[in-house]
């Protein structure tokens, strides 16, 4: 991997881009909950909207601990 390129799981956050990345991880979760459900009838578009919605929401719940965790301090 290129260091200087590394994952967004590595670097070090402020409370307010976490908070920024929470909430873009969050409304595309939404949004692919909205596309999966419009979908019920297409079993591999449903499958292909539940795997991004599952990474989305996970990115969400990830970004949510960095300020989630400092607002207890």
């Amino acid at each position: 991997m290129n260091p200087s390129r590394q994952p967004p799981y590595d670097q070090v956050y402020t409370i307010q881009v976490a908070q920024q990345f929470f909430l873009k991880h969050a409304a595309l979760a939404e949004h692919y909950e909205r596309l999966k459900i419009a979908n019920a009838n297409n079993d591999s578009a449903y499958y292909r909207y539940a795997e991004l919605q599952y990474y989305h929401k996970s990115m969400a719940m990830h970004f949510k601990g960095f300020f989630s965790a400092t607002s207890l301090m």
